[in-house]
């Protein structure tokens, strides 16, 4: 059995990790959002809001850094740029 994952394989599991970033940080905005309300601005609701919306655009901001410089990035270099020139 072969030890190399197909494309399709890694682009799912790439897609798992920024739909598990995307809960995370939502949930870590939402809940600073929910403290500050309640601890500085006499529970008004934007704060709540506002950082929900933080935590969505930071994990798209790095979703879409990570599905765009996934394949850019060589996995090995090649031979003859590894060797040393004199």
């Amino acid at each position: 059995m072969s030890t190399s994952q197909s494309s399709e394989q890694t682009l799912n599991y790439q897609w798992d990790v920024c739909l598990s970033n995307m809960v995370v940080q939502s949930g870590i905005g939402l809940g600073a959002g929910i403290v500050s309300s309640v601890l500085f601005f006499r529970r008004a609701a934007w704060p709540v809001w506002g950082g929900l919306g933080f935590g969505l655009g930071k994990s798209y901001a790095d979703s879409n850094a990570r599905l765009r410089t996934f394949h850019a990035i060589p996995k090995q270099l090649p031979a003859s740029s590894t060797q040393k020139k004199d």
